[in-house]
């Protein structure tokens, strides 16, 4: 009776692999989300919405972007993670959404290391420290030397905690031993808006963003968060250069899809988003507006996940999960 019941496992299962595999090939054969975990305009809805556009053409299916912005990418990660794990709910990720989130909230809808299966990476993009135009500060060293006058004078604006610029601040505020008040918002955007309205006191703008709104002089740029001078803003100065101090970051991202997607199907994603990567919509439309070109491997980006929460444990002090 063993025998039977395990040849008639064998069969089904012989059967089902060439009908899995087929489908896998087939993939894609409808459109697709790719979903934002942050509000439109910011480095990561931007970088998505070029990707996507490339998508489109690589994958003969419409790449449609959703933005789905809260708890620091939170609320998108869960959703996604609860979707089905067929290719067609793809989540953009960022690097403090899988190492700065489970340090800093006590419950998360989404645990990073069991729920998503890590594609490619996207880009890298450090960011720049700015304040409003019309800001009383003319440099780095006034900010810090305000909030070292007096804890929580300075209030410094971000897209959430887990965001990007929420992660530079930190960094700069643990560099310098100051402390600052966080005023959170739902998007970069928000956040950015805030500061050229003085209702917050000094930002970090990714440099593909800040690069505008320098031009027009409704900010004014202290320091990129990076350990070279960024290409397209090379007047600006490092963190480094001006304090003296080690502050990098920025935004890390790159998609992942729910655990359990399809191997073929992971393969095929892998490679489209390589492909667009290195074609002339993202070189000149990311790469060249101050992001920086990533490893697209998905080896490397598992990598880069491990050494992201590493990094955070140790500078949050707390283990790493």
């Amino acid at each position: 009776m063993k025998h039977g019941l395990r040849r008639c496992a064998a069969a089904l299962l012989s059967l089902a692999l060439p009908v899995a595999a087929a489908w896998a090939d087939a993939y894609p054969t409808q459109p697709i989300r790719l979903i934002v975990p942050f509000g439109a305009g910011g480095v990561t809805d931007t970088t998505a919405r070029v990707f996507a556009e490339g998508l489109t053409r690589e994958l003969g299916q419409p790449v449609v972007v959703e933005n789905r912005g809260g708890a620091g990418g939170s609320i998108a990660a869960g959703a996604v993670a609860k979707s089905r794990a067929d290719g067609y709910t793809l989540l953009v990720i960022t690097n403090g959404m899988v190492a700065v989130n489970p340090l800093i909230y006590k419950t998360l809808p989404y645990d990073p290391n069991k729920d998503f299966t890590y594609i490619a990476m996207l880009a890298n993009t450090p960011t720049v420290l700015a304040v409003g135009a019309d800001s009383p500060y003319q440099s780095l060293q006034d900010v810090i030397r305000a909030a070292s006058a007096q804890a929580d004078k300075i209030a410094f604006s971000t897209a959430g905690e887990g965001s990007d610029n929420y992660q530079v601040m930190e960094l700069l505020q643990q560099a310098t031993g100051v402390k600052m008040l966080h005023v959170p918002y739902k998007s970069g955007s928000e956040s950015l808006t805030a500061v050229m309205s003085r209702n917050t006191d000094v930002t970090a703008v990714s440099a593909v963003t800040a690069v505008g709104f320098i031009d027009a002089g409704q900010i004014r740029p202290f320091a990129v968060t990076s350990s070279r001078r960024v290409a397209n803003l090379p007047t600006i100065p490092t963190v480094k250069e001006v304090l003296g101090k080690d502050v990098e970051g920025g935004s890390l991202s790159g998609v992942a899809a729910p655990a359990g997607t399809p191997d073929a199907v992971v393969a095929r994603l892998n490679a489209a988003i390589a492909a667009v990567a290195k074609g002339a919509l993202v070189q000149e439309k990311i790469y060249a507006r101050g992001s920086e070109p990533v490893d697209p491997s998905q080896e490397a980006f598992k990598r880069r996940v491990v050494a992201e929460q590493e990094k955070w444990a140790a500078l949050l002090a707390r283990p790493a999960r």
